[in-house]
């Protein structure tokens, strides 16, 4: 039917198209609001748009099979979900307020559960004849990115039906590629620097994803690809550190890769192992990397606050035990672990990956993590670091502006009202315990502490008068001294 009839002139892709934009609109609307409502597709449980779903994944299917596109009609370059879905986006309201947040909420699990419904290759890109040989996961990559990353109740990791759905569409990918194995690495290498949050995700769920992985890797008659091994040695690697069967004082090396995957194997296996074997298992461990212990340390906070955000209170007690232990672990080796406060959107390397792997909630609630730790702090180390005092204050006044805007009431939860999470779990009561602890540590700080509070004071210094007063007034001091201390030359 021509478009000006209300057709699509016989274009697969946009009858596609219409069909995802009619199933979402109807979906949102306020006729299957109803919690009650049972839908493992967002289908609101109406036979009509059943139907609609039903007929949308036979025309996916269609589309799978190569370009259907008429006479004339350009190919349109990236998969069309994922345009309807960036549009969609768009048009939301954005902000930090409960309202935009649920709503966006809403509007990404229906575009999840949309994907998950249609084939996984639609994750991984499809070649064609006209196309590159190598899938391009551009678009999912961002999707994830972008916004399912924010998903996550915890922090550092996928859901696991949306990462088996990737791994299956990329053996899909594997199955049409003149060298599967390839393919394989060439996609899983690319995840590295541009989408970290697939592979922790694996790892999370490698014991019920490796079995899928080696059966179906079986028909293609070849060695398991480099990277897919190295996700099975990383996590090989975290079992045996943490196995009691591990006789001490024997060592486990890190698994062959990048540091920050052994990282985040270890650290999936502590959560499901205990903190009881990690103090061994740290003894044990030989020969590790800063970087492996810095993003131990790193995903340690991200639990840390997902308990928080999703609390039972022995999971909190177990995250802030597990933070301590490393952070005990990281001092005794004189390991750097305070520019882990300090992590932007725009930095540059191991910062920028780590960014990646951590919802904007959890990025947002590092200083409640940071004073959480306070009494695990060797006070007299940190104030001889130069570096310490303005991430201190940097915190704090930041914590200060949580409270304010309301985004502390996670701590107010009942789990973190027990007897044993009294300091840590009220916003008052931590905040407090930080103020003390910055008056207490201001005079003990070196003057080069205090080169640039006054730029870091300027902006948010009037959240808490007393405190900027203490830290201008050790300054003006220090610079005193300095003047006085400078040889009389006439």
């Amino acid at each position: 039917m021509p478009s000006a009839a209300g057709g699509c002139d016989g274009n697969l892709e946009t009858a596609c198209t219409v069909l995802v934009s009619i199933l979402m609109d109807f979906c949102q609307s306020s006729r299957i609001c109803d919690p009650s409502e049972n839908s493992d597709l967002v289908l609101g449980g109406y036979m009509g748009n059943r139907d609609i779903f039903s007929r949308l994944q036979e025309m996916a299917a269609d589309l799978e099979q190569g370009p259907v596109v008429p006479h004339g009609h350009a190919w349109s370059r990236g998969h069309f979900l994922f345009r309807i879905f960036h549009s969609r986006l768009q048009a939301l309201a954005g902000g930090w307020d409960m309202a935009s947040r649920l709503q966006r909420q809403r509007e990404l699990l229906m575009y999840k559960r949309i994907l998950l419904g249609l084939p996984p290759s639609v994750l991984v890109g499809n070649p064609r004849a006209e196309q590159p040989a190598i899938p391009d996961c551009a678009e999912f990559f961002h999707l994830v990115n972008s916004e399912l990353r924010n998903l996550c109740s915890r922090g550092g990791a996928l859901t696991h039906d949306i990462t088996v759905h990737f791994f299956r569409g990329l053996l899909q990918a594997c199955l049409r590629s003149r060298d599967p194995t390839l393919t394989a690495d060439q996609i899983l290498t690319s995840c590295q620097t541009e989408c970290p949050l697939v592979l922790t995700s694996a790892l999370l769920w490698w014991q019920r994803l490796e079995p899928e992985l080696l059966c179906r890797w079986r028909c293609f008659q070849s060695p398991l690809p480099r990277e897919l091994q190295r996700l099975r040695d990383a996590w090989q690697f975290a079992s045996s550190l943490l196995s009691p069967d591990t006789e001490y004082p024997d060592t486990v090396s890190p698994a062959p890769g990048p540091a920050w995957v052994s990282a985040a194997a270890l650290h999936f296996a502590i959560q499901q192992a205990g903190k009881g074997s990690l103090k061994k298992g740290l003894e044990r461990l030989g020969c590790p990397t800063e970087e492996l212990l810095v993003v131990l340390f790193f995903f340690s906070l991200m639990g840390l606050l997902s308990t928080h955000l999703t609390p039972p209170a022995a999971s909190c007690l177990t995250a802030l035990d597990v933070c301590a232990e490393i952070l005990e672990y990281l001092e005794k080796r004189k390991v750097p672990w305070l520019p882990l406060f300090q992590l932007t959107e725009t930095d540059a390397g191991l910062g920028h990956l780590l960014f990646l792997l951590a919802p904007d909630q959890h990025v947002r609630l590092m200083p409640v993590a940071f004073y959480s730790l306070l009494s695990y702090f060797d006070e007299d180390a940190l104030t001889r670091d130069d570096a310490f005092l303005p991430i201190a204050v940097d915190m704090y006044l930041k914590l200060l502006c949580l409270f304010v805007a309301g985004e502390t009431g996670v701590l107010s939860s009942p789990a973190s009202r027990t007897q044993e999470l009294q300091g840590q779990g009220c916003p008052v009561g931590l905040i407090t315990k930080a103020r003390l602890f910055l008056l207490r540590s201001i005079p003990r700080c070196s003057r080069a502490s205090f080169s640039n509070m006054a730029e870091l004071l300027a902006t948010r210094g009037d959240c808490d008068p007393e405190v900027s007063a203490a830290l201008l007034s050790k300054q003006r001091a220090m610079q005193d001294t300095g003047l006085s201390q400078e040889p009389c030359l006439l």
